[in-house]
């Protein structure tokens, strides 16, 4: 392969999608020291990688609603036709986004079409060791958290009262169809959203398990604005056990916090691969979707996946008691 010194990569998903590149995107770092790197990716994945390397020097943005994409793509194709890339390395399963930018430079490495035999982070990395021919540093997901955004969360920990020497578990109960309405979000619903009931009960498990074992705990939800509703009624359930922290958004601050838990019980969704990313022991939820292919992509020893029983596919079908069993064996240990 001819030396690279202009990149294009692109991935076009939510934030955990692009989280997910990661490891690829380190390998690719180290594989082409002297090369310079552009992402094309939404507003989303803009902000998630921000400030992962200074070698990744410019970020275009794009977005799939219709028909304002139009003149985007026509504006894209432009500016990046402009820019003389020596490859296209194209982190996406749909075809269309090869046909589109494939022709942007000499060299298109797109990822395979067919169904994934693999987990998409490792399918990333083979893509970048074909690519490169030779072996690669295969390394796990991984997100910057800046000293600021470490102060910013634990100024917001201590404004509610959570004490420093508590052990901190974080639930993350939305997902991002949790607004959207029910018939447009029914497999949603039943794979990623598990039950406010079941949100308060583990909550109210945490802390009377906790207390028995002598742990200080804290139970916590950071959550934006818009889905405050949402949450709330956890909360309000949960007799207190489950703090709800408000505050603006901030991304930054964001990674602190989930930087500052113990452990994170999620579905699958982003902050999953978030927390994962930043080094946080995760509970992860999973039904509908292969752990295998989507799960969090980190060592062992810093994750449990649950699913429901054999013969039951609904989320609701993994219990609270399941859940803070696991969580307060990680404590413990």
């Amino acid at each position: 392969m001819a030396e690279l010194r202009r990149i294009l990569v692109v991935r076009v998903g939510r934030g955990g999608d692009v989280v997910m590149i990661t490891p690829a995107l380190r390998a690719l770092l180290a594989a082409c020291p002297e090369a310079e790197i552009h992402l094309l990716t939404q507003a989303e994945g803009a902000r998630v990688l921000r400030g992962f390397d200074e070698r990744i020097t410019r970020i275009w943005t794009y977005h799939r609603s219709f028909p304002g994409r139009l003149l985007l793509e026509r504006r894209l194709d432009r500016d990046l036709g402009a820019e003389n890339y020596d490859a296209v390395f194209c982190f996406e399963t749909r075809d269309i986004y090869r046909r589109w930018l494939g022709g942007m430079a000499p060299a298109c490495y797109s990822l395979d079409q067919s169904p994934p035999t693999a987990h998409f982070a490792a399918g990333c990395l083979d893509l970048v060791e074909a690519a490169v021919g030779k072996p690669v540093a295969r390394g796990w997901l991984e997100l910057p958290v800046s000293d600021e955004g470490r102060a910013r969360a634990r100024a917001l920990l201590d404004e509610n009262g959570i004490d420093r020497g508590s052990k901190l578990v974080g639930l993350h109960a939305t997902y991002s169809g949790s607004r959207l309405p029910v018939l447009r979000e029914r497999h949603g619903r039943r794979h990623r959203q598990w039950s406010s009931a079941h949100w308060a009960e583990v909550g109210r498990l945490l802390k009377e398990g906790a207390e028995q074992r002598g742990l200080p705990l804290a139970v916590v939800v950071d959550v934006l604005p818009e889905e405050v509703r949402l949450v709330a009624p956890i909360a309000e359930a949960s007799g207190g056990a489950v703090k709800l922290l408000g505050a603006p958004p901030d991304f930054e601050r964001y990674k602190g916090l989930l930087a500052e838990l113990d452990v994170l019980i999620s579905p699958n969704t982003g902050p999953m691969h978030m927390a994962a990313a930043v080094g946080t022991h995760v509970v992860a939820l999973f039904s509908g979707w292969s752990a295998a292919d989507c799960g969090p992509y980190v060592p062992a020893d810093r994750q449990d996946v649950l699913t429901p029983p054999a013969g039951d596919e609904k989320l609701d079908a993994i219990t609270p008691q399941v859940v803070a069993s696991v969580v307060l064996d990680r404590l413990g240990s």
